[in-house]
């Protein structure tokens, strides 16, 4: 370990020792915990470290067991709570990485998501690239959103890795029924849906 305050050189971290401060509030970033037990309960952090071997992980979120998206991931069960019927606006709110894709559904007029590129990509595409979908496995053109009635149905379009409803893996080209608060995996990426 080299001592930054003393060679000006920025210290490494250390890739043995996992280290959580005393402090609940507070995790040292510069020494990854062991494993995702390490990191106590409770405890927000914007990364925490998962280690495989000496690879070293920084994009695992570190969620707290009260977390709703969490335990819905945990429990692999459907949750239907929330309402299935769009308002008159049919306005749909799609939460990616903490970003907000706000678009409208017209019947009969799927909406498809994936990787477009920008020169080409149509009205009814919502490109998926800038929230990091290429290194999460999103294919191309990977599923639609399609307004049947006054409901709003998910579809995989044969995508590579999938398309994820509550926990289940989604069977290409059979729409699936989506509930306002819905959390999809598109590849890995994970899209809560919200609609009014």
């Amino acid at each position: 370990m080299v001592d930054s305050s003393v060679s000006g050189a920025k210290a490494m971290p250390s890739m043995s020792t996992p280290s959580v401060s005393q402090d609940k509030d507070i995790v040292d970033k510069t020494k990854p915990p062991s494993a995702i037990g390490d990191v106590e309960e409770g405890v927000r952090s914007s990364f925490t470290f998962k280690m495989t071997g000496e690879k070293l992980d920084r994009d695992t979120a570190v969620l707290s067991k009260e977390n709703p998206a969490f335990q819905r991931a945990l429990s692999k069960q459907e949750v239907a709570d929330g309402t299935s019927t769009l308002g008159d606006k049919r306005e749909v709110i799609l939460v990616i990485r903490g970003m907000i894709e706000r678009l409208v559904i017209a019947e009969k007029e799927p909406v498809k998501l994936g990787r477009f590129e920008p020169g080409r990509k149509q009205s009814n595409e919502i490109d998926l690239t800038p929230y990091g979908a290429l290194d999460r496995g999103v294919s191309r053109v990977h599923a639609q959103l399609e307004l049947m009635g006054n409901n709003l149905y998910v579809s995989d379009l044969g995508s590579t890795n999938g398309t994820y409803l509550a926990g289940a893996r989604l069977e290409p080209n059979q729409p699936s029924l989506l509930h306002k608060g819905d959390d999809l995996l598109i590849g890995r990426l994970s899209v809560q849906v919200m609609f009014r």
